[in-house]
Parts: C-alpha cells; structure tokens; sequence
C-alpha cells in the first residue's frame, strides 16, 4: 500500500511538474506575443507621426494655395476694371472721331480740296488711333484669358490636393484604428499571462 501511495504521489508530481512546464511554455509564448505586438504598434505610432507631418505640410500648402487664389482674384478684378476704363477711353475718343468727322462732312463744300487732304490724313490717324486701340484690347483680352486659365488650373491642382488629404485623412484614421486595436490586444494578452502567473504559484 504504501508503495502505491508513492506511486500515486509521483504520476501525481510528475502530472504537475508537466502542467507547470506547459504554462511556462505558455507564458513565454506570450510574452514573445506581446513584444511583437509593441514592436508593431511603435511602428504604427511612427508611421502615424509621419502621416500628421505630411497633413501639416498639405494643410500649410493649402493656405499659401488660397493666398495666391485670392491675390489672383483680386488682380483679376483690377484687370477687369482697366479693361472697362480702357473701353470706355475707347468709346469717348471714337465718339469724339465721329464728331470730327461729321464737322469735316459739314465743312466738305466749302473746303473741297483742303479737306480732301485733311480728311485722308485724318483717316489715317483714326486707323492708327484705333489699330493701337484694337492691339491694346486684345492683349488685355488674351491676358485675361491667360488669368482665367491660371486660375482654373489653380482650382484643379486645390481639388487634388484635397483629395490627397482626404486620402492621408482616412489613412490616419485607419492606424489610429489599428493602434486602438493593438492597445486592446495587447491588455488582453496582459491579462492572459497574469493569470498564468497565478496559476504556476498555485502549484
């Protein structure tokens, strides 16, 4: 009997020295667990760093982007109103030519041959006047047109680079995810190699 007892007491030891060997085993798996887990989330951190830097230089391009929009509108607006004083220069002095022209018709049978002469280098003038006049519209016109283009260039380069930070919005959001992920994963296998502990004590 009393060496069945200490058989029993020895499979029993045996049965427990296995268990305790198993949970250290376990413990040590997680552990490896765990420092992998913290590895990947400091990657995570830097990573997610790295992506708030690259929001912070995008939102400071933006801002200088809508300065220079804005410097542009109001160039735009004080080309416009040029544009419209130069019009209006234009309509005087052609209105005034008119005028001039009519005085001379008037002045046509009294003075034939003066006014022959008068009237074709008057003529003249008048087409230099409004040759000058007319190359001076269409510059401001093309420059006009070159501005307008500029600045719906401007507007397109604005719409990618905010679909860019959305883009790196939504990437930072998923890490953050990750990361939060991470954390919990991590408390749990906390917990889990706590409760090894305990139990390689008990026995």
């Amino acid at each position: 009997m009393e060496q069945e007892s200490r058989d029993t007491h020895q499979v029993e030891a045996n049965a427990l020295r296995e268990q305790l060997a198993q949970l250290e085993k376990s413990v040590e798996q997680e552990k490896a667990q765990n420092q992998e887990l913290q590895t990947e989330q400091e990657k995570l951190l830097a990573q997610r760093d790295d992506v708030s830097s690259q929001l912070q230089e995008v939102n400071r391009a933006n801002s200088r982007l809508l300065e220079q929009l804005t410097e542009w509108g109001q160039e735009k607006d004080k080309l416009q109103q040029e544009l419209e004083a130069t019009r209006k220069t234009a309509d005087k002095r052609k209105a005034m030519l008119d005028e001039l022209a009519i005085d001379v018709a008037q002045e046509k049978s009294r003075h034939k041959e003066e006014l022959s002469d008068a009237r074709l280098q008057h003529e003249k003038e008048v087409l230099g006047v409004r040759a000058r006049y007319e190359k001076e519209l269409r510059g401001l016109h093309e420059d006009k047109n070159r501005t307008e283009e500029e600045i719906r260039s401007q507007l397109r380069d604005e719409k990618a680079r905010t679909r860019e930070l959305e883009s790196l919005q939504q990437t930072v959001e998923e890490l953050q995810a990750q990361i939060q992920s991470m954390e919990g994963t991590k408390g749990w296998s906390v917990l889990v190699e706590l409760s090894g502990e305990r139990m390689a004590h008990s026995f």
